[in-house]
């Protein structure tokens, strides 16, 4: 049979400190970026948690002054060390063939569209392929028009 093709993606061990009253700021911040609390603890006698989390080097963009605008400035700026390779579950080509996918996944999965598609591994190899100015397959509307809705009662 085929070996099925799949793409392996680096991740971060990030540790950083945050005040009790921004933890969920933090956690939403994290969450969004595809990260995984570890381990968090109460520093004794203080307010601050200190959090350990696994990061993807793909999502560690910008990450650091976000997660400071987010917190209000209650979280320290992370500390960011590579901690291992993970494969990403996913076929870049992997498209739903049955109704049941296509309800399940919908029709943004199977037109390629990066921009709402939940194939992580098709939504990276796009974001690869436009950096480097190669053709990415999409759909784009070049002209559109305006869809018009009658006024008023219908006549007839």
């Amino acid at each position: 049979s085929t070996p099925t093709l799949r793409l392996i993606e680096g991740f971060y061990k990030c540790d950083l400190q945050c005040d009790q009253g921004q933890l969920g700021s933090l956690y939403a911040v994290l969450s969004k970026r595809r990260g995984v609390v570890l381990q968090d603890e109460l520093v004794e006698g203080t307010e601050l948690f200190l959090i350990s989390a696994h990061l993807p080097v793909v999502e560690s963009g910008g990450f650091s002054s976000e997660l400071l605008a987010k917190t209000s400035g209650a979280a320290t700026s992370p500390l960011l060390s590579f901690s291992h390779w993970a494969c990403i579950p996913t076929s870049p080509f992997w498209r739903p063939t049955t109704e049941d996918e296509r309800d399940e996944f919908g029709e943004a999965y199977a037109s390629h569209d990066a921009n709402r598609t939940g194939n992580l591994s098709r939504r990276h190899i796009d974001a690869v392929r436009r950096r480097k100015g190669l053709m990415v397959e999409e759909k784009v509307v070049v002209t559109a028009e305006k869809q018009r809705t009658p006024s008023g009662p219908p006549t007839g």
